[in-house]
């Protein structure tokens, strides 16, 4: 009797670390991006410029390569899924202001 009273306690401290451990490497929370927000703050910015049709079709490439490398790269490093806000209709973290000033940061560094 107390080998089973042993072992069920082994395997329920074994079974608690291991869902610690799984929670803390892979666990991801949800957040939600407003990407018609960066997309019309882009246009606002950029819409009012004297441009070229070559220059805005430039600068328009380097800002959907910039914004979809922002997304994931955020995904990766802050272990989030990142949704678009009408997707999600509870309250999870907003994720909108960091990804369009890393967009605009990477915009102007091209």
């Amino acid at each position: 009797m107390k080998n089973v009273v042993v072992s069920l306690i082994c395997g329920l401290l074994g079974a608690m670390v291991f869902t610690l451990a799984n929670n803390h490497l892979y666990s991801r929370t949800v957040a939600v991006v407003k990407l018609d927000e960066i997309i019309a703050g882009h246009l606002t910015e950029f819409g009012e410029k004297e441009l070229s049709d070559d220059e805005r079709k430039e600068i328009s490439e380097a800002f959907a390569k910039s914004l979809d490398q922002v997304i994931k790269r955020i995904g990766e490093e802050e272990k989030v899924t990142l949704l678009v806000a009408p997707a999600v209709v509870s309250d999870v973290p907003d994720y909108t202001a960091y990804v369009q000033a890393e967009v605009k940061r990477m915009v102007g560094n091209e």
